[in-house]
């Protein structure tokens, strides 16, 4: 079977490739965006399926988080998808937006890669289906 496939989306080059490399040692098959235009590349039907997860930070420069989850929900295609929103904001508020705006769950930046997983685990099952 397909292994679940999950897009890291943050324009910290060390953190996209810390999150990928640690699910894809769990199994999961990652693809990484630096920003929302390359999100949007990789949600465009000629790139194959749709993600089965996508996490999101919130601050970027250009177009934030907040407002391509906001457009990841308002879309017929990618509103299915998961969306885990990560930030460094850590006021309660924060974590008030992300519920707004469809997201799944909401960390918050610093967090371990392996919570990180669990949390993935939780929303889109094992990283390869029996």
């Amino acid at each position: 079977m397909m292994p679940k496939r999950i897009v890291v989306v943050d324009d910290d080059r060390e953190v996209r490739e810390i999150l990928a490399f640690v699910l894809v040692r769990y199994g999961f098959e990652v693809e990484c965006a630096k920003d929302g235009s390359q999100l949007q590349q990789l949600l465009a039907p000629v790139h194959g399926p749709l993600p089965d997860l996508i996490i999101l930070d919130v601050m970027m420069p250009g177009e934030d988080g907040y407002h391509i989850c906001r457009g990841l929900h308002e879309d017929g295609r990618t509103r299915h998808i998961p969306v885990i929103i990560v930030t460094a904001r850590a006021e309660h508020i924060y974590e008030r937006i992300s519920e707004d705006l469809g997201a799944a769950l909401h960390i918050t930046k610093p967090f371990h890669p392996f919570e990180l997983v669990e949390r993935v685990q939780t929303l889109v099952g094992p990283p390869k289906q029996a």
